[in-house]
This record gives structure tokens, C-alpha cells and sequence, in this order.
């Protein structure tokens, strides 16, 4: 891979336009910075003459999608691709690339964004939201800095997000589970401290449901996942093991709803016959599974899409967008023991 300015300015410790500068002699460069520079090229096999084309490329406007959560985790998240690949969608049909970043650790995002915006290389950013994005996005505000979030990052947000209605398709699908004459409902929600804690989850649709059907809410029947196979595995085993027996179970997540799945039947319980199940992405391999699940379909897809037309109308206009909340629906299938034989979307 042949070396670009920025890697000699980076290496020297100046700024591309003193590395500029010394490749064409400008008396302008203290003698001690141009000899790190002269350094720095020879370190690096740097040809001055590929300079004027890597600053005219430069024209090539893209945006960085930073995710938090490292490789292992985004490249096997169904529901994270679909998101990416509706940024794409928006951003290649407005003449944008995608520049993808996946650091490993929330604590490395700063130091990754630093290095998509040092020397601008990208015009804008989304951000996966997560735990402390408030303070990042704050600093961005200082630095001038072009971004969108996927979620709400702090309470009084009103510009520059897309967000789903978490408690309302919650409370679709509890008080869908509620008019089929379940009563103990299990609930394997989000995680606690994935987003920013003033997020509004699943829970509080859950909790709505319950009071207008005039029901107390059993505190231990609500459990927190991490969107993993496993988490929701180990909740649907403890809330298989709660007394009296529970009459469904709605998990915020298609791998958690596979992990309950497999709880449920080393206990030999089958989906609407023996137990209510909803499950929380519909992505498409949960929609060929049998029984057919009842599920709450998130548009992921569409977020993201969102997320990307609504970062290039920043980047272009300079002016802060107002945040959406987009809205999923509950899809009826067999999983949930219904009386009234209804098979249809319900938004």
C-alpha cells in the first residue's frame, strides 16, 4: 500500500499542510519541523509527486458509520448488517461512501473517531448510540463536527437521531398476548446499560398493557437480556423455573427468542400449544422456523436508511436535523395460543 500525506503528517506529528509545505519549499516551515517531514518521507518511501493526487481525492465525500461493539459481535448481528446496509443504500444513492469502523471497546470510539475526522477524512458520522455517546456527540457540537445516531444518546435530544418506538410495539405485543387470555408473561428485555439510561425501552410498553387489562406486574418476570443466544437461554430458564408456571414469554430480540426457544424445549414445550412465544426482530431466518412465530417486526433496514439521508441533509445544508421515531408492527402467526384465528399485521 503506497503511503499518503497523512500517514507522513501523522508520522512527523504536523499537519498535512505542513507536510505540503515542505515538499514544495516554503520558507514558511521552521528547519527543525522540515527535517521531521524530510524524516518522515524517507521512513515511509513517500513520492512528493503522489501528494497533489492524494489531496485532490480527497474530493470523494463519505461518511463514517462507527459501531461499538467490535468485529465479532457486528459481523454476526443479523439486525446490525440490515442497519448498515440501509445507511449504505441512502448514502450510495447521494454520491456518499460508507466508511465502516467497528472498535472493539466503547472506550476506543473516541480515539476511532479522531482518526475518521482528523484532516476530515469523512464529512460526516453515524453513531451506533451507546453508553456515554452523550459526551461525544457534546464534543462534537464543540468541534463542528456533522453527525446522526441510531437511538436517542441523551434526554433532551430533540435534533440529529433515529430511534425506534420501543414501547409501543411492546405494548402491541403484550396486550396482544393479554386479549389471548395470557395472564404470567415473561419479558426478556434489553440490557441495562446498552443504551443511555434515559432511553425508553420495551419495559414501560409492557407495563402499560398490564394496567390497562387491570393486571399487577410480577417484577420477577422481568429480566434483561444482551441480545445474545445465550442471555435470553439463561432468562428463559429462570423464568421457566418461576411459580406459578408463566403463560408466554416476549424476548426484544430474534437471538434472544432463539436462546428461549431451546429453554423451552429441553423442558418439551412447544410454541403455541404449550406456551405463548413472540419474538422481537422477524428477521428471515426466524420467519421459516415452525411453529411460525409471532414477532415484532423492527424496521432496521429502515433506520438506517434514514440515518443515512438524514446525515447527508446536515453535511449539505449545515443545519441540525429533527430526530425520527420510526414504529415497528406485530406480525400474528401460531406462536401465541389465539382464540380468534386472526393472521395479520397489527401496527
Amino acid at each position: 500500500m503506497h503511503s499518503t500525506i497523512y500517514d507522513v503528517a501523522e508520522r512527523a506529528g504536523v499537519s498535512a499542510k505542513t507536510v505540503s509545505r515542505v515538499i514544495n519549499n516554503s520558507p514558511l516551515v521552521a528547519p527543525d519541523t522540515r527535517r521531521r517531514v524530510l524524516a518522515a518521507i524517507a521512513e515511509l518511501d513517500f513520492h512528493p509527486d503522489s501528494a497533489a493526487k492524494g489531496l485532490r481525492q480527497r474530493s470523494r465525500k463519505s461518511v463514517g458509520f462507527v459501531i461499538p461493539y467490535g468485529s465479532d459481535f457486528v459481523f454476526q448481528d443479523q439486525g446490525m448488517w440490515m442497519q448498515t446496509n440501509g445507511a449504505h443504500r441512502a448514502l450510495a444513492e447521494r454520491g456518499y461512501d460508507l466508511v465502516l469502523a467497528v472498535p472493539e471497546t466503547p472506550e476506543l470510539v473516541l480515539a476511532e473517531l479522531n482518526r475518521l475526522t482528523r484532516n476530515r477524512t469523512v464529512d460526516g458520522v453515524i453513531l451506533y448510540a451507546m453508553e456515554g455517546a452523550d459526551v461525544l456527540l457534546r464534543e462534537f457540537g464543540r468541534l463542528n463536527i456533522r453527525y446522526m445516531s441510531l437511538s436517542m444518546c441523551y434526554p433532551e435530544q430533540k435534533n440529529n437521531f433515529v430511534d425506534m418506538d420501543s414501547p409501543h410495539t411492546a405494548h402491541l405485543a403484550t396486550k396482544y398476548m393479554i386479549d389471548q387470555g395470557a395472564r404470567r408473561i415473561g419479558l426478556i428485555r434489553e440490557p441495562e446499560r446498552f443504551f443511555y439510561s434515559a432511553k425508553a425501552g420495551s419495559e414501560p410498553g409492557y407495563r402499560l398493557a398490564h394496567e390497562q387489562a387491570g393486571l399487577a406486574v410480577d417484577e420477577s418476570l422481568i429480566l434483561a437480556g444482551d441480545y445474545s443466544i445465550e442471555s435470553g437461554y439463561e432468562m428463559a430458564k429462570r423464568l421457566l423455573a418461576s411459580k406459578p408456571a408463566v403463560d408466554g414469554v416476549i424476548c426484544v430480540s430474534d437471538p434472544m427468542t432463539l436462546g428461549a426457544l431451546r429453554a423451552m424445549r429441553e423442558k418439551g414445550l412447544v410454541p403455541g400449544r404449550d406456551i405463548d412465544v413472540i419474538a422481537g426482530d422477524d428477521f428471515p431466518t426466524t420467519r421459516a422456523m415452525w411453529p411460525g412465530l409471532t414477532s415484532i417486526r423492527t424496521p432496521l433496514y429502515e433506520q438506517g436508511y434514514q440515518a443515512g439521508m438524514m446525515i447527508v441533509d446536515y453535511i449539505q445544508s449545515g443545519k441540525e436535523i429533527p430526530g425520527k421515531l420510526l414504529r415497528g408492527e406485530l406480525i400474528v402467526r401460531e406462536s401465541v395460543r389465539s382464540r380468534s384465528g386472526t393472521r395479520e399485521g397489527l401496527g
